[in-house]
């Protein structure tokens, strides 16, 4: 047997919670409130979409040193002439513009109300390479890092000296030697900045295959190289860098032997031991 219980309502009481009415004094303060809310929001959204043609990209200022034009450059951006100061991205203008090969860096920022600003540092040429590929020699121009950033260039073109020797698998734009031979292209970078006379000295810096084959060695110091100097005809034979003292040094052992009337016999000289070492021509 189930009962059923009913609570009935007393008198002039509300059965549920009692909501009391906001007193005329508060709804006098806030209907005004909500309207200078909704107005200030109503403006504030007329206002941002009224100033976006104030704020379109109006001048693009550029700095480079790459031997591309201007609109070169605004092409390799990506800009299309429609963007806006709040809306664009200057870290994927600058990645799109670093995606060239020839772009080593590109910082790009914004300056208010309607200028983009671009400092675009390009790649600097340490050496003409000509490198083995597919069978054939190829001259690429490489920078201090072992980037490849054109290919085909020519002796004639570019005062630079030549890197023989090293095989590149890859031939496209982009390309870069195995890391083990980085050191070698930045002490030729070194070389050209630091001190031009003696980067003008060399002629020919040739990469002989290490003991395990042509493949490259873990670090530059595990190859051997022949370096040839446009004041001697004798080749210097040294481990792994070529940088200004090994250049200093050679010079004046060259010079030493020259005052004996000994260098016109002498073939290499060998600095990869504590002491330099000559070897005559046969026959």
């Amino acid at each position: 047997m189930s009962s059923v219980f009913a609570f009935k309502e007393r008198a002039g009481r509300a059965a549920g919670p009692s909501l009391s009415r906001p007193s005329a004094a508060l709804r006098a303060i806030a209907r005004p409130l909500l309207i200078a809310l909704a107005a200030a929001s109503a403006l504030l959204l007329c206002t941002r979409y009224a100033a976006l043609p104030l704020l379109a990209i109006r001048h693009v200022v550029v700095e480079s040193d790459l031997p591309l034009s201007e609109e070169e450059l605004l092409k390799i951006s990506g800009l299309r002439g429609t963007e806006h100061w709040n809306t664009i991205s200057t870290a994927a203008v600058a990645k799109r513009l670093e995606a060239n090969p020839l772009v080593r860096e590109a910082r790009v920022r914004k300056v208010f109300p309607d200028t983009l600003r671009m400092t675009i540092k390009g790649r600097q040429a340490a050496a003409l390479v000509l490198a083995d590929s597919g069978g054939r020699s190829l001259p690429v121009l490489v920078d201090g890092e072992g980037f490849v950033f054109k290919v085909g260039a020519t002796a004639a073109e570019v005062d630079l000296p030549v890197v023989s020797g090293l095989a590149l698998g890859e031939t496209a734009l982009g390309a870069q030697f195995a890391r083990g031979y980085k050191p070698l292209f930045a002490d030729l970078r070194s070389l050209r900045e630091k001190s031009p006379s003696l980067y003008r000295l060399l002629s020919e810096v040739r990469v002989l295959s290490p003991a395990t084959g042509i493949e490259a060695p873990a670090a530059s110091s595990g190859c051997d190289l022949l370096v040839y100097l446009t004041s001697s005809p004798v080749a210097v034979r040294a481990r792994g860098t070529v940088d200004e003292p090994l250049l200093k040094t050679a010079l004046m052992v060259i010079d030493l032997l020259s005052n004996e009337g000994i260098l016109k016999d002498i073939q290499e000289l060998d600095f990869r031991g504590e002491e330099v070492v000559y070897r005559v021509k046969e026959g």
